[in-house]
This record gives C-alpha cells, sequence and structure tokens, in this order.
C-alpha cells in the first residue's frame, strides 16, 4: 500500500477527498490529514508518505513552500496540487517544482483516478530501476568478496572496493564460515539460485549480530555459501553460532536440502579472512559427509592435519571375482558392506574412501574394450557425502556389467588385428592408413569395419586405450606427467592434457589429487 498525505485547510475539501476514490482498489491509503504545511511537516516526521495532496493557498504555510521542504526531506515523495482558478501563477510556479498534476476544485474523479494510474506506471519502473541497482551492487560485492576469499585482487584494489561496497575493514576479528547445501542425489547439481539464498542468509543472520558487528553472506564460485564475520573481539563465539544455526535451519525448512556448515578460526585483521576461507573449504575437501541431516563444525583451537585415518581397502580379489561371474545382487551386496562399515552419523575422512571407490570403478572398467573414464573421475568432484560415493560407484559398475555380459561379439579377423595392433604398438605412431596396407585392405573400408564392430573410431579406440594406460601410471607410479604421456604415445605433452582431460573428464594434476597413493 502507499501512503497517502491529505493537506487542505478546507475540512469539507478533505473529507471529500477521502471517499472521491476507492484508495484501496488503487492499492493506496489515506496515512494522514494536516490542515496547513506546518502541520503536514509535523505529520510527516513519523511517517512515511508517496504522495501528499496538498492546496495552495494556506495559512501559516503554503502549498508550494510545503513542497520545497518535503523535497529537500524526501525527494521521492510525489505531489499533486489542488487549486482555484484566480490561483493559476501558483500553479505555474509548482509545475517547476515537479509535481504530477494540478487539480482544479471541484476536482474531476476521472482525471483525480487517470494521475494516480500515471503515478503507479512511474512507482513500478522506479522500483525495476532500483531492484537493477541494488542487484548490481550484490553483483558487484559478491564479485570483489570472491576475489578477496581467493586472493586474486591486490590490495589497494580491494581497499578502494571494500570503501564503497562498504565491505569492514576496522574490526579487530574476521573469521570465515560456509555451508554446504546438498540436495537429494548429490552426484546432480541441485537447481537452487545462491545469491538469493546468501542474501536471505544476511537478512537472518544480521538478527544474531551484536553492537559494533558486522555479517556479509555470498556464494563462491563452488556453490557454498560463504559468511563474513566481523567482529570486536568482545563478544566471543556465541553469537556466530546462533547465526549460522539460523541460516542453516532456514535453508532446510525453505529448500528441503540437507546443509552442513563449517565455522573457520578467527584472524586479528581482515588480511586473514582469506586464510579463514581456505580453512572451511579445505575441512570439506578433506571429507565425505554422513547422512545425517545437518552439521555444525568449529575448527576453532582444532589442527585438522594433524589427524590421521586408517585406509581400509575392499578385498580386490573377491571383488573381480564377483565381477567375472556378473552376480549382480552380490556386487551391490559388496559395495554396501564396504561402504557401511564405518557409516556413522558423522563425517569422515575423503581420501580413504576416494582411494577405494576408484579402485572399484577401475576394476569394473578393465573388463571394457572401450572404457569411458569420464564416467570415473568427472563425477568425483560434486561427490559430496558417502551414500553419493556409493551411488556413483554402483552406477559405473552396474553400467559395465551391462555391457560386459551382454552376448559376446565376434570381431572379423581384420578387426581383431587391430585391436591386437593397437594392445601392442600403443606407444609408437599410429594410423589406420599404416594398418590398412598391413592388412591389404582399403583404409575408409576399414574404418568403416572397425566402427562397425567395435563402436568406436579408430582414433577414438587408440586414444581411449592410451589414456587407460595413462591412467594407471598416474595413480600407481611416481612418474611425471610428461613422462607418462611419451609411455602411452604422446610426445606433445600439452596435447596429452588436452585428449586426458577429454577423455577422463579431469586433467592428469586433479586425477593425482584425488587418489593418494600410499
Amino acid at each position: 500500500m502507499r501512503n497517502v498525505l491529505l493537506v487542505d485547510d478546507e475540512p469539507l475539501i478533505v473529507e471529500g477527498m477521502q471517499s472521491i476514490i476507492d484508495w484501496n482498489a488503487n492499492q493506496m491509503q489515506i496515512a494522514g490529514t494536516a490542515r496547513n504545511g506546518v502541520e503536514a511537516l509535523a505529520t510527516l516526521d513519523g511517517l512515511s508518505v508517496d504522495l501528499i495532496i496538498t492546496d495552495i493557498m494556506m495559512p501559516r504555510m503554503t502549498g508550494l513552500e510545503l513542497i520545497r521542504e518535503v523535497k529537500v526531506r524526501s525527494p521521492l515523495t510525489k505531489f499533486i496540487i489542488l487549486s482555484g482558478y484566480e490561483e493559476f501563477n501558483y500553479v505555474r510556479e509548482g509545475i517547476t517544482l515537479g509535481v504530477e498534476n494540478y487539480l482544479l476544485k471541484p476536482v474531476n474523479i476521472g482525471e483525480l483516478e487517470a494521475t494516480i494510474k500515471h503515478m503507479q506506471h512511474d512507482w513500478e519502473r522506479e522500483e525495476v530501476r532500483q531492484i537493477h541497482i541494488d542487484q548490481s551492487w550484490r553483483i558487484l560485492r559478491t564479485n570483489i568478496l570472491q576475489r578477496w576469499a581467493n586472493e586474486t585482487i591486490n590490495a589497494q584494489e580491494f581497499r578502494e572496493r571494500a570503501q564503497l561496497l562498504e565491505i569492514p575493514l576496522t574490526k579487530s576479528r574476521y573469521s570465515a564460515a560456509a555451508l554446504r547445501i546438498v540436495t537429494g542425489h548429490d552426484m546432480e547439481e541441485p537447481q537452487l539460485y545462491r545469491p538469493i539464498i546468501a542474501e536471505q542468509c544476511e537478512i537472518i543472520g544480521g538478527k544474531y549480530v551484536p553492537d559494533g558487528c558486522e555479517i556479509i553472506c555470498f556464494p563462491d564460485q563452488e556453490g557454498d555459501i560463504i559468511v563474513l564475520f566481523a567482529s570486536t573481539g568482545r563478544e566471543g563465539e556465541e553469537w556466530k553460532y546462533h547465526a549460522l544455526y539460523g541460516m542453516k535451519q532456514w535453508i532446510v525448512s525453505d529448500t528441503g536440502a540437507r546443509v552442513w556448515g563449517v565455522k573457520g578460526q578467527a584472524e586479528q585483521s581482515y588480511l586473514g579472512f582469506p586464510q579463514s576461507c581456505r580453512q572451511v573449504k579445505q575441512w570439506f575437501q578433506n571429507h565425505l559427509l554422513g547422512d545425517s541431516e545437518t552439521l555444525l563444525e568449529s575448527l576453532d583451537d582444532r589442527n585438522e592435519a594433524a589427524h590421521t585415518y586408517e585406509n581400509r581397502e575392499p578385498a580386490m580379489d573377491q571383488f573381480h571375482k564377483l565381477l567375472r561371474d556378473g552376480q549382480r545382487l552380490e556386487v551391490d551386496g559388496f559395495i554396501d558392506d564396504f561402504f557401511d562399515v564405518q557409516a556413522e552419523a558423522g563425517h569422515s575422512a575423503r581420501m580413504p574412501f576416494f582411494n577405494s571407490a576408484i579402485q572399484l570403478m577401475l576394476a569394473a572398467k578393465t573388463l571394457e574394450k572401450t572404457p569411458d573414464y569420464g564416467e570415473v573421475f568427472g563425477p568425483l568432484s560434486r561427490i559430496h557425502t558417502r551414500s553419493g560415493l556409493k551411488q556413483l560407484v554402483k552406477s559405473v559398475v552396474h553400467q559395465t556389467l551391462d555391457t560386459y555380459h551382454a552376448a559376446e561379439r565376434d570381431y572379423s579377423p581384420h578387426v581383431m588385428a587391430v585391436l591386437d595392433f593397437v594392445k601392442n604398438t600403443y606407444k609408437e605412431e599410429l594410423s589406420l592408413k599404416t594398418l590398412s596396407q598391413k592388412l591389404d585392405l582399403h583404409p575408409n573400408y576399414l574404418g568403416q569395419l572397425f566402427q562397425q564392430e567395435a563402436g568406436t573410431s579408430f582414433s577414438d579406440y587408440v586414444n581411449q586405450y592410451r589414456i587407460e594406460r595413462a591412467t594407471h601410471l598416474l595413480l600407481y607410479s611416481d612418474k611425471k606427467t610428461a613422462e607418462v604421456a611419451a609411455e602411452v604415445g604422446y610426445w606433445d605433452t600439452s596435447y596429452f592434457y588436452r585428449q586426458f582431460k577429454k577423455y577422463a573428464g579431469v586433467s592428469p594434476t586433479e586425477l593425482r589429487s584425488m587418489y593418494m597413493k600410499k
């Protein structure tokens, strides 16, 4: 509802204006009345008004004087002036002040309603413009905060932008927290608009902020909601827990998602905020979360790096036999038993589970003639929970079993020769033209035959085979990436990187970071 103030020294005019149209139907309400400009200003001291309808000639303060004074106090307030025929010179001055319209007494209902409709369009356009301004401001602030957290902005630029964007730099304590949202199956990217969630979290968190402290929320590039706590250091930590808990509970109730929150250690100045951010992000990187609904973890006075975890390996001989026998229920039972044996309600170290999951998936992939390693490594970066990791392993293994235990395909002698040649000479330069000469076939015919029987092109098969060999070397040897590339037939290391990323879904460096060799 828009608030309207009626100002006229004639009571009958004021009464008539209140009933002349249906104000509610026009999304407006009469918020107050006054007999002159002085009374109107007194009323405005405790009232926000969108529209003032005022007479021109009044005792003590005229309508024009009132308009000049209100425009200083509230530039967005709109005005309609009421006048008689003999007051046109005053009306002209009112027009120069930017009033919406002037209406002759007695007021014409149609003209008043038309003026109101016009103002409503103006208000709507102004609201849209203000939303765009607010969103642009938030987008800019989020960008600067992300760069600050990642330390990709120089100190001078950050200080300048921080002053413009009202980012506090003079507090005594700075700490970061992160809220990670997982909806449904965490292999799938949840369709949630993180900036809106961050904006609402900031509003909720603000309810718990003591005097002298500030809180800012923004989404990072991985979809986590980062919380900046800036405090004087005299308030303790309790309010931060209350703020995080309130945000977490709101996200759970509003989205139905599971939420985990981690708060980092407090640093002595704003320069330490990136360190606190790295700490909470590293915690998520090092842990898989359990299947409990929520978690709120504090890293204060803890040294996560000092923790050691037992890396329990699956019984691979048994698993290989189950795969070859094609016993899907037994395979699923094996995977369930392995992942559920340590299924405590809380979190657990990520690396031991990742190591074992990669072992299980690669064991299945070795049964495929043209394995797609992107199915193994591509989704791993999106896995946050043990249940999500277990589901990924099952998905990869099921797909392998579906193809491996289908009816065996009989390859023609020519295609068998090509497969054997690739297996024995994949380190060398290979081409379909060279092979076709050895087999005394036309290259086009051999290529079509291979595509038909193997289900993939010759070049794709060669690259997939080489990437398979490279994967084992990267995981189970200490050879440098360039050495691995050369050993599997890639003499250009940059080309090897591109091909590996294409077929495996991750870079060689990312692959090694996912798997910790023992």
